[in-house]
């Protein structure tokens, strides 16, 4: 038995296996997930990138059509391997992966143990797995908040000559700049900016560090607001589309509402979002290790001091602040609005880790963490919170010592069962399906043909052309059935997605027993998985 505890306690310890661990895990739930479409943003970001290809590009108006660190790299991939479900979502792939290589490669030699829980909490996390086969910014947005944050890690300290901290200081503008034209929300991280530059000004540190900084970022961001004054007569045109979009969104039932909506939003409600949507698990070691440090550990030169103040910081004005200049609304709870703060969540978490290992107090406020967090959510994430505070409660009564890795172990365990369960259960949107049909019977060059399906689908079916839909096919909702299109077609097809409109996201209101007797005289021709192509009768439409 001894060899073979050797051989765990080697791999356990070894932050390499970790590492590989959650590469491979990621690159598996990345095709055994693969929706291939989402029926939401990632048909803009697509089509953004098209028309950088091939010509069309132009403001709309949208705010995500400012977003080019989204859509030029998958311009590119579409150049150099054509347009698909795996080149369109390839770019956030290609993120997190390197947010999982550039946390390895800063952590693993001076911190085993912070590296090996970093790259297991971000990696097994549900959410953020959920959005590593998306043309989402979320993803691309964490490799480089990611790497913003680590830059700013290796100058808290001073660097070794001026050259280096030039050089630093221009290149973490221009990760902030590229951050900035993925998604706005990387403004969450201005505060500790903020912070860290007040304590080296005090120090009298790294101050060209900071000139450099700030000057190459002012350069460009007067480059980037001239070529909006140039070439779409408004400078200010990305904050306009922002505010018009956010005051679009916001319903009168918002404003109705308010005052009672935000005595929960600014107090307890994050707690709760934080239970439900399992970032407990996260962050139950990060509290853990910020209630059993001393005064001394809180310096911004140390990394447990750094990261703490980083992750307060940056959930402040998450917590507290608001997404409009205008009127008071905070942001959304969404996972995926947590994502600039996963590292710092991760690596706060790793540190802990690594100073209060082998304490029981610490096992005891671990435990009765995940309680807590039983106690606030619904009995589905019982299953996740259950077995670690059982966990942590039975090393609480341990008389002998446990290696980290062995904690790591469980959790990662249990961060599976979220993952696991998607990739078991059978696809939402049937994208692969509805492609294969689309392939197969309506891409005929010949006719004139009508497809008359859901208005998702309606708006959206250009995808599954490659943004190229034959000039010879229109489709329609279904509340345009009568319309006289369909007496001049040559050809009918109904198409039926029940995946799409039973998908609770999606809100459809109609199911495939409202849409057919409509058209009794249907007939089907193909049929994959849940979606039905029909055609209808010549003369009975």
């Amino acid at each position: 038995m001894a060899p073979i505890f050797s051989f765990f306690r080697r791999v356990g310890e070894n932050p390499l296996f970790w590492f590989l661990l959650t590469v491979g895990f990621t690159l598996l739930y990345f095709f055994a997930e693969h929706e291939g479409f989402y029926f939401g943003d990632d048909f803009s970001y697509g089509l953004y990138a098209h028309q950088l290809l091939y010509g069309g590009f132009h403001f709309d108006d949208y705010s995500f059509c400012h977003r080019f660190m989204v859509f030029v790299p998958t311009a590119l991939f579409y150049w150099l391997w054509g347009m698909n479900a795996y080149t369109t979502t390839l770019w956030p792939l290609l993120c997190t992966l390197g947010t999982y290589m550039v946390l390895f490669l800063t952590f693993r030699k001076n911190h085993p143990v912070a590296s090996s829980w970093a790259l297991v909490l971000m990696g097994f996390y549900y959410f953020q797995l959920n959005t590593v086969n998306y043309l989402y910014p979320d993803n691309i947005l964490l490799f480089f908040s990611t790497a913003c944050l680590l830059v700013l890690y290796k100058a808290r300290q001073p660097l070794p000559n001026p050259q280096s901290e030039i050089g630093y200081g221009v290149l973490f503008a221009v990760l902030n700049l590229l951050a900035f034209l993925t998604k706005e929300t990387i403004v969450y991280a201005a505060p500790f900016y903020f912070l860290v530059f007040l304590y080296h000004l005090l120090r009298k540190e790294n101050l060209r560090f900071w000139a450099a900084a700030i000057l190459s970022g002012a350069l460009l961001l007067g480059v980037y607001f001239l070529l909006y004054k140039v070439y779409a007569g408004n400078a200010w045109q990305r904050f306009d589309d922002i505010a018009a979009a956010g005051y679009a969104d916001t319903k009168a039932d918002y404003f109705a509402a308010r005052a009672t909506m935000l005595l929960s939003r600014l107090t307890y409600g994050p707690l709760v979002f934080f239970a439900g949507s399992g970032l407990a698990i996260l962050l139950a070691p990060a509290v853990a290790g910020l209630a059993l440090a001393k005064r001394g550990d809180f310096q911004v030169q140390k990394p447990f001091g750094f990261w703490a103040f980083a992750t307060l910081v940056m959930l402040f004005p998450i917590w507290f602040g608001s997404v409009s200049l205008e009127y008071y609304k905070p942001m959304t709870l969404l996972p995926r609005m947590f994502h600039p703060l996963l590292p710092a969540f991760c690596l706060l978490a790793g540190l802990a880790v690594e100073r209060i290992w082998g304490d029981k107090k610490a096992y005891l406020l671990l435990a009765l963490l995940f309680l807590g967090s039983m106690a606030v959510t619904d009995k589905v994430m019982w299953t996740m919170y259950l077995p670690l505070a059982i966990f942590f409660t039975v090393l609480f009564f341990w008389r002998r010592a446990v290696p980290h890795w062995l904690a790591l172990a469980a959790v990662m365990l249990v961060s599976l069962i979220r993952p696991v369960y998607f990739i078991t259960k059978p696809t939402v949107s049937y994208y692969f399906e509805q492609k294969q049909i689309i392939d197969q019977h309506l891409s005929s060059p010949v006719g004139s043909h009508v497809v008359v399906t859901d208005s998702m689908m309606a708006r959206m079916h250009p995808f599954f052309y490659g943004y190229q839909v034959p000039k010879n096919y229109t489709y329609l909702p279904y509340s345009a059935a009568d319309s006289s299109i369909l007496q001049q077609a040559d050809t009918v097809f109904l198409l039926i997605n029940n995946g799409v409109l039973e998908h609770p996201e999606l809100m459809m209101p109609l199911r495939e027993k409202d849409v057919l007797p409509k058209f009794s005289q249907a007939r089907l021709i193909a049929q994959e998985g849940k979606v039905k192509l029909y055609l209808l009768p010549p003369k009975k439409r």
